[in-house]
């Protein structure tokens, strides 16, 4: 995805747009061709689903596991690795998914054990 279309999405997501999901990655959340609506937030939260351009320029929804300086640590539900850091500015918002209390203390939990592996070095 250019930049300048990443952009104006990005722009758009203050109020709300809609984007039809493709792939597994956060399955039985949200299954390959699903719709969901995505809005822009101050503030994120680990188990929130979020959408963002990754560094290949894709969009992905993954789950925010944590904050890591000046970026968020985010995860497929399905997938067996963290992905790189996402930066605020590559966020476009969370999508409109009920996040239950379980979600989130796992997520916290998983972002707990990344950092203590980090330490562990």
């Amino acid at each position: 995805m250019n930049t300048p279309l990443f952009q104006a999405l990005r722009e758009m997501s203050a109020d709300s747009i809609s984007f039809r999901i493709r792939g597994a990655c956060m399955t039985p959340v949200l299954d390959d061709g699903t719709t969901v609506s995505v809005r822009a937030r101050r503030f994120y939260l680990p188990g929130d689903v979020l959408v963002f351009r990754t560094n290949a320029g894709d969009l992905a929804a993954h789950r925010m596991l944590g904050w890591r300086r000046a970026a968020l640590v985010t995860k497929g539900d399905t997938c067996e690795v963290h992905d790189p850091p996402v930066s605020r500015q590559a966020i476009l918002g969370a999508a409109d998914v009920p996040v239950r209390l379980r979600d989130r203390v796992s997520a916290l939990l998983q972002f707990g054990g990344i950092v203590l592996r980090r330490l562990a070095r």
